[in-house]
C-alpha cells in the first residue's frame, strides 16, 4: 500500500520521504513545517521500520513538543532541549556532578541565589571593572545572571579568561568561577547548565554517548535557526556517524 503524503506538495514530499543523511528545510511561516515534520515521522515508523523510540525531536517550546506528541505518539524522545537533555542527566546522575535532590533554578531563582550571596562576587577581583559601584545588588545579581547563562551555553574557557590581559574579562571569568562553586555546593541547576552539563557527561563518558547513538537513529530539530552553540554540538555529537539530521 503506497503511503499517503495528504495535501503535502512536491517540495514537502521529498522532505518527508528522503531519510538518510542530513536535510536541511527552508519554509516560511504558515506553509505546513510541522505538518511535514509529522509527516515524515510517520514515514520513517511506517515506511522505513523505524522505531518511534529511535527518533529524537527537539522543540523550543514545550506546546510544540506536546503538539507533536499529541500527533503521533508519546514514545519519541520528544522534547525542549532542556527537557532532553535533564532526562539524559536523569538517567545517568551518577556520573554527573549533580546528587540526589537537587534543585532547580529559573531565572527568578538563579538571580534571587546570587542576590543573597552578592558579596562574595563584589569581592572578587576587578569586580569594579565591569560594575558600578552605585549599582544595586539586585540589579548587579541579574547582570551576573546573563554573563552567566550566556557564556555559560558557549562552553568558554574560564581558565583561558583567567589569563586574559583585559580586566573586565578576567572578571567575568571570576564571576563565571565563584558561581559553578556555588552551583556544586548547594546541589543546584539551572537552564543552561542543564545543557553544558549533558555535553560534559557525554563527551567525558563514551560508552554513555555510544549508548544514546545506537538508541536514536534520526535527530530532527524544529526552528533550526534558533540553536545555540550547544545545542548544536548535542545535536552532531547524538547524531553521530549516521548523521541523519533534519
Amino acid at each position: 500500500m503506497a503511503f499517503d503524503f495528504g495535501n503535502a506538495n512536491e517540495a514537502q514530499r521529498s522532505a518527508i520521504s528522503t531519510t538518510d543523511g542530513p536535510l536541511l528545510i527552508i519554509a516560511g511561516p504558515g506553509t505546513g513545517k510541522t505538518y511535514t515534520l509529522v509527516k515524515r515521522i510517520v514515514y520513517l515508523i511506517t515506511e522505513k521500520n523505524v522505531l518511534p523510540e529511535e527518533i529524537m525531536i527537539a522543540t523550543f517550546t514545550e506546546k510544540a513538543a506536546k503538539e507533536l506528541i499529541t500527533r503521533i505518539t508519546n514514545e519519541l524522545y520528544i522534547g525542549t532541549f532542556h527537557s532532553i537533555c535533564l532526562r539524559i542527566l536523569k538517567d545517568h546522575l551518577e556520573y554527573t556532578r549533580i546528587k540526589k535532590n537537587y534543585r532547580m533554578l529559573d531565572n527568578f531563582d538563579q538571580q534571587y541565589m546570587v542576590f543573597q550571596r552578592i558579596n562574595r562576587f563584589r569581592s572578587l577581583p576587578y569586580f569594579d571593572a565591569i560594575f558600578d559601584k552605585k549599582q544595586g545588588a539586585w540589579r548587579q545579581a541579574g547582570e551576573i545572571v546573563k554573563y552567566v547563562n550566556n557564556l555559560a551555553e558557549e562552553l568558554v574557557d574560564i581558565e583561558v579568561m583567567m589569563q586574559d590581559s583585559n580586566e573586565q574579562i578576567v572578571a567575568v571569568a571570576n564571576i563565571m568561577e565563584q558561581y559553578n562553586i556555588l552551583m556544586e555546593d548547594e546541589n543546584l541547576i539551572d537552564f543552561s547548565s542543564i545543557q553544558t552539563e549533558a555535553y560534559r557527561l557525554l563527551i567525558e563518558q563514551p560508552s554513555i554517548l555510544e549508548e544514546i547513538q545506537q538508541k536514536i537513529k534520526y535527530v530532527m530539530v524544529d526552528e533550526y535557526q534558533d540553536t545555540n552553540y550547544i545545542q548544536e554540538l548535542l545535536v552532531f555529537l547524538i547524531a553521530g556517524k549516521n548523521k541523519n539530521i533534519c
